[in-house]
């Protein structure tokens, strides 16, 4: 009979728990080459027909939404510039709307009821009201001015512009012709008559704002081709 050492016994133990963690971690592999396993995750995942939708938040009470894509945009104004507003209240509004001068003394004061405009208030830089207009549920206007020093005063009249820029003309033959008229006259004629050009672009003075009738239609825009600071020609735009 052999024995053996004592010194073999922790390669024994050694070899059998190797033997023992890899029967553990291997799964049982049962017919057809499937594991046992319950929780393994399946490869194919099955294709969702209907995926949920996202859902859109409810709308707060008192609001209406715009979504319809066939109306015109609804524009607020802030700060001088407009953005398109998604959202409006479904009561008319209630309140008023301020400005004010860069020292922060109010400068103008808007008051809206149910919606429709109710009364105008404007200051001057120094505080003085200038200027109220009260309207009616009717729409009547009632206007009230005062000066600098808060006296009533009549309403102020208008600057008077050129007259030649608020003259009905045609264009054309006849005495109402633009072109009839002013070809042929000297520059200075045609500062006297309708004032500094808008705008000036390579010899042509260019006048807008004007109320031409040529060929059944309205024309706003006229010009007058300069050459030795004397019309040469005269055309009109819409």
């Amino acid at each position: 009979m052999t024995f053996r050492s004592s010194n073999s016994l922790p390669e024994i133990t050694l070899a059998a728990c190797l033997a023992w963690l890899i029967a553990c971690g291997n799964p049982e592999v049962g017919p057809g080459g499937a594991t046992d396993e319950v929780d393994a995750p399946s490869v194919v995942q099955p294709a969702v027909e209907n995926p949920p939708e996202i859902a859109v938040p409810a709308m707060p009470e008192g609001r209406l939404r715009l979504g319809d894509p066939g109306t015109l945009p609804v524009l607020a104004e802030m700060n001088g510039l407009y953005y398109q507003a998604f959202e409006i209240s479904e009561r008319p509004y209630n309140g008023k709307r301020m400005e004010y001068h860069p020292g922060g003394i109010e400068k103008k004061e808007t008051l809206f009821v149910e919606g429709a405009l109710s009364r105008i208030t404007e200051w001057d830089e120094g505080g003085q009201k200038r200027l109220e207009v009260n309207v009616s549920p009717t729409g009547v206007r009632r206007e009230q001015y005062w000066d600098a020093e808060g006296k009533p005063v009549a309403k102020p009249v208008a600057p008077q512009g050129p007259l030649g820029r608020t003259m009905n003309w045609t264009f054309g033959a006849g005495r109402t012709s633009i072109e009839f008229v002013y070809r042929g006259k000297s520059s200075d004629i045609i500062r006297k008559a309708f004032g500094e050009p808008d705008e000036e672009l390579n010899g042509v003075w260019i006048y807008r704002g004007m109320k031409v009738q040529a060929a059944q239609q309205l024309m706003t825009t006229v010009r007058f081709v300069m050459q030795n600071d004397t019309v040469l020609q005269v055309s009109v735009e819409p």
